[in-house]
C-alpha cells in the first residue's frame, strides 16, 4: 500500500516537474525578500519568560531606575589621586556626558557628597572639577577621605586607588549598542597610558550583537564550503555536490525570510540556523542523491522512480524525528529565545525535507537522460571503501569491535560523573574579549558587576519604610559576597549624622522631609527611589556566581522578602543571581524533559514507520550508546552544561537516529528482496553505509566550523555535535550490523 502510494508520487513528481522547479524558486524569490527586515537582538534578558513575576521586575526596575542601562568605563593603571590622572577621569566624564543617549554620568569629578559646614549640611561634588587639586597634602586627604567612604570605595576607586569608573545611564529609548559605540570612538586613542575598559550590560549586549553578525556573515559561509568539499569528495560529481547545497540553501531562505516575515529576530541562539540547516538539510537530499546513482548504477531505466519509490519513507521519518529532537526544546526552557531556535529549527528541518522529497527529485528528473549509462566503474574511494571494511570488521572481527565499545562506554560514564553547570553569561565570551578583560577589572578591584535587587513599595519618605530599608540592607550585607548595598536610606542617614544627630534614621517624618528637600533633584535619586515616591529600591552587586551561592540567595531573599512584607510596604527580590538560578534549573529540566520526549517520540515513530517495535528499540540503541558518550566527553573535557550545550542531547537524537533509520530501512529491503541477513547487511552497508558516512563527516565538518565563533557555548555546542555525530555514525555502522549478525548466528 505504502510502496504503491510512493510510486504515484513519484511519478507525480517527475510528471510535473517543470511546476515543482518554479514554484520553489517563486517561493525562494519572495522569501529572500524578507531577508533584509531580519533584525539582530543580542539582549538575553529580553527573552526571559513573561511569566515569571521576578523577571518581570527585573525588566520593570532596569527601566525604571536605570540598573540595567549602565555603561561603566574602568580607567587602570595609573595612580587615580594624581593631579593629572584626576584630569583625565574628568576629560572622560565630559566625554562620556555629551554623549547622544546619555542622561546623566556619575565619576570622582562629579559624584554628590554630603559635608557639613558652618550654615548646616552642603550638597556638593567631592572634587570640583573645575578647580582640580594640586597640592600632595589635599590630594592625599582626598584619598584617605574617599577611601573612608563605601559610597566610593570599591564602587568609584579601587582599594589600592590605581582603578576607577565612570558610569553612564543611557536614556529610555536610545540605541544602547549605538551610545556603547559612540562612547568607544570617543575615547579610541584618547591619552591614558593606562587601560581602558568597559563593561555593563549594553556593553555586553554590543559584543553579543558583533558575534552574532560575526557567525552569520563568517561561520555560515565557511561551513558551506567545507560541507561542499566534502560531498565533491565523497560524491565526486556535480549532482552529489550541487543537489545538497542549493536544497539546504533554499532552505535556510525560506526559514530565515520567515524568521523575518513572522516579526522575529535573530539570538545568539538562531543565528546558527543556518549551520544547523547546511550540516543537517543536506542528509536528505545527499541520501535521495545515492539512492538515485545506486539504482542507476543497476539499471538506468526507471532508476529515479524507483529510487524515489524507496527514500521518500526513510527521508521523511529521518526528518520527522529530527524535528521532535528540536521541537522538545519547548519543554522545560527558561529562555524564550531557546523555544524560538527548537521551533525555527524544526521549521527549517521541514523546509529542507518538503524541498528534498520534491525539488531534488525535479531537478534530477530534468537532467536524468543526461546520466551516463554504466559502464566502466569508478575507483573506489575511502568514501566506499571504510563502510566496505567496517562490514568485514562486523563479521571477521566482532569481538575486538564490541570490546572496542564496551571501553568506550565505560570511559564515558566515568566522565559522566564530572560534569558541571555554568550559567555566567560571562563565561559566553574569549578570555581576550573586552567583556571578559571588563568584568575582571568589576570582580578584582571593586564591588563586583551582578546587580541584585530589593524592591520595595511603600511611602518611602515613610520612617517605617526607611527602617526597614536599612535592615534588609544589614541582611544583605552579612552575606560575605555581597560587600556593598545602596538605598536612600543611606543618604538620610548620611545627611542626618551631619546634621548632628547620627547615622540613624529619623523617626520624625517632619525631619525626614526636610532632609529629602536637599535631596531632590539630585541625579543618584534617580536610581533609588520612583518619581512618585511610592516606591524604591536597593541596590547591590554580589561578587560570586556559583551554583551554591546562587542557590544561597534564592533561598534567604525569597524568604526574607516574603516575612519582612505587612500592610506599610511589600519586598520583592529580584536580579541576575536569581535570573541565573533559575536558568539553571531551566537548564537541567530542558536537558531531563527534552531527552525523554525525544527518545519517546523517536522510539513511537520509528517503531510505527518501519512497522516494528524490536526495529524501533533498536534503532535508538546506537543513540543510546552516542548520549553516554556525549556526556561523557563534556566531563573528561571539562565542556559544562550551558544555555547551548544543554541543546546537544536532542539535537543528538534527532541528528543521529537519521542513521539507524536509512541502515535499518536498506537491510529491510534486502530481507524483502530474499537475501539473507549476510547479504542484506552487505547491501546496507555498501548503499546506505555510503551515504551514512558522507553525511556523517559532512555534518560533523559542519558542526566542527562552529569552533571558530567568538561565543564559547557555541563552539562547545560546534565540538559536542561534532564528536557526537562521528561516534553515532560509526555506532550505526557497527552496532547496528553486529546485532543482526547475531541475529542470524543464534538461529
Amino acid at each position: 500500500m505504502a510502496n504503491a502510494f510512493m510510486e504515484k508520487y513519484a511519478k507525480w513528481v517527475i510528471r510535473f516537474r517543470y511546476w515543482v522547479i518554479v514554484s520553489v524558486l517563486m517561493i525562494t524569490v519572495v522569501m529572500a525578500n524578507f531577508l533584509k527586515d531580519l533584525e539582530v537582538n543580542a539582549d538575553v534578558m529580553s527573552y526571559l519568560p513573561d511569566d515569571d513575576p521576578a523577571a518581570a521586575l527585573f525588566n520593570r526596575i532596569g527601566d525604571t531606575y536605570g540598573g540595567n542601562e549602565m555603561v561603566i568605563v574602568g580607567l587602570e593603571g595609573q595612580y587615580v589621586f594624581d593631579p593629572e590622572m584626576l584630569d583625565i577621569i574628568r576629560m572622560v566624564t565630559d566625554s562620556i556626558r555629551t554623549t547622544p543617549g546619555i542622561g546623566y554620568v556619575t565619576s570622582l569629578t562629579n559624584v554628590l557628597d554630603i559635608k557639613g559646614s558652618e550654615w548646616g549640611i552642603e550638597m556638593g561634588r567631592l572634587i570640583d572639577e573645575f578647580d582640580i587639586p594640586q597640592d600632595p597634602e589635599v590630594l592625599d586627604s582626598l584619598k584617605r577621605y574617599t577611601l573612608s567612604k563605601d559610597m566610593y570605595r570599591g564602587n568609584l576607586v579601587s582599594e589600592d586607588a590605581m582603578a576607577t569608573l565612570i558610569m553612564g545611564k543611557i536614556l529610555a529609548g536610545a540605541d544602547r549598542t549605538g551610545v556603547v559605540e559612540e562612547i568607544m570612538g570617543r575615547l579610541h586613542g584618547f591619552p591614558f597610558e593606562g587601560n581602558i575598559h568597559y563593561g555593563g550590560m549594553p556593553v555586553t549586549l554590543l559584543e553579543l550583537s558583533r558575534t552574532i553578525i560575526y557567525d552569520i556573515r563568517f561561520i555560515a559561509p565557511l561551513t558551506f564550503i567545507i560541507i561542499s568539499l566534502v560531498l565533491l569528495a565523497g560524491f565526486r560529481n556535480a549532482r552529489g555536490l550541487i543537489l545538497p547545497m542549493l536544497t539546504v540553501l533554499i532552505a535556510v531562505i525560506w526559514t530565515m525570510g520567515f524568521i523575518a516575515m513572522l516579526g522575529y529576530q535573530i539570538t545568539m541562539m538562531t543565528n546558527i540556523i543556518p549551520v544547523i540547516l547546511l550540516a543537517v538539510g543536506s542528509a536528505y537530499a545527499i541520501h535521495v542523491v545515492n539512492a538515485a546513482l545506486a539504482e542507476h548504477s543497476v539499471n538506468p531505466d526507471g532508476a529515479l522512480k524507483r529510487a524515489v519509490t524507496y527514500i521518500v519513507v526513510p527521508v521523511i521519518l529521518a526528518s520527522i524525528t529530527t524535528m521532535f529532537g528540536f521541537l522538545s526544546f519547548i519543554a522545560g526552557s527558561y529562555l524564550v529565545m531557546i523555544r524560538e531556535f527548537g521551533v525555527f529549527s524544526a521549521m527549517g528541518i521541514f523546509f529542507a525535507l518538503l524541498l528534498t522529497i520534491s525539488f531534488v527529485p525535479a531537478v534530477m528528473a530534468v537532467f536524468e537522460k543526461k546520466l551516463k549509462t554504466p559502464g566502466t566503474p569508478k575507483s573506489l574511494t575511502l568514501f566506499d571503501k571504510i563502510p566496505a571494511r567496517l562490514s568485514m570488521m562486523v563479521f571477521d572481527h566482532r569481538r575486538k569491535l564490541l570490546a572496542i565499545w564496551i571501553a568506550i562506554v565505560v570511559v564515558s560514564i566515568w566522565g559522566m560523573t564530572r560534569i558541571e553547570r555554568r550559567v555566567d553569561i560571562i563565561d559566553y565570551f574569549k578570555d581576550d574579549s573586552m567583556v571578559k578583560k571588563g568584568e575582571e577589572l568589576l570582580k578584582e578591584s571593586f564591588n563586583g558587576s551582578t546587580p541584585l535587587y530589593l524592591h520595595v513599595q511603600g511611602n518611602v519618605q515613610d520612617p517605617v519604610v526607611l527602617l526597614q530599608m536599612e535592615e534588609a540592607q544589614n541582611f544583605m550585607q552579612q552575606f560575605p559576597y555581597i560587600p556593598y548595598s545602596q538605598s536612600v536610606a543611606d543618604l538620610i542617614k548620611q545627611m542626618n549624622d551631619v546634621m548632628g544627630e547620627g547615622e540613624i534614621i529619623p523617626d520624625d517624618p517632619y525631619k525626614i522631609a526636610q532632609l529629602w528637600f536637599l535631596l531632590d533633584g539630585q541625579e543618584i535619586m534617580e536610581q533609588l527611589v520612583s518619581p512618585g515616591l511610592e516606591e524604591g529600591v536597593i541596590q547591590a552587586y554580589v561578587t560570586s556566581k556559583e551554583l551554591d551561592v546562587l542557590r544561597e540567595i534564592e533561598t534567604n531573599f525569597t524568604e526574607y522578602a516574603q516575612n519582612n512584607s505587612n500592610d506599610k510596604h511589600k519586598l520583592e527580590f529580584t536580579g541576575i543571581p536569581l535570573m541565573l538560578k533559575r536558568l539553571d534549573d531551566s537548564i537541567i529540566n530542558s536537558q531531563t524533559y527534552s531527552l525523554i520526549i525525544a527518545i519517546i517520540l523517536v522510539v513511537v515513530m520509528t517503531g510505527l514507520l518501519l512497522r516494528s517495535a524490536k526495529r524501533g528499540l533498536m534503532a535508538i540503541i546506537p543513540i543510546g550508546i552516542t548520549l553516554v558518550v556525549l556526556f561523557g566527553t563534556m566531563g573528561i573535557t571539562g565542556v559544562p552544561l550551558d544555555i547551548a550545550t544543554v541543546l546537544s542531547g536532542s539535537v543528538t537524537i534527532g541528528i543521529g537516529i537519521d542513521y539507524s533509520i536509512h541502515f535499518i530501512s536498506r537491510f529491510g529491503e534486502g530481507q524483502n528482496e530474499g537475501l539473507g541477513i549476510k547479504e542484506s547487511l552487505e547491501k546496507a552497508i555498501r548503499i546506505s553505509g555510503k551515504a551514512i558516512f558522507i553525511n556523517m563527516i559532512a555534518v560533523s565538518a559542519g558542526f566542527a566550523m562552529l569552533v571558530f565563533s567568538n561565543l564559547v557555548p557555541l563552539q562547545r555546542f560546534g565540538f559536542l555535535i561534532a564528536v557526537t555525530m562521528l561516534t553515532s555514525g560509526m555506532a550505526t555502522l557497527t552496532i547496528l550490523p553486529m546485532m543482526f549478525a547475531q541475529k542470524d548466528r543464534n538461529k
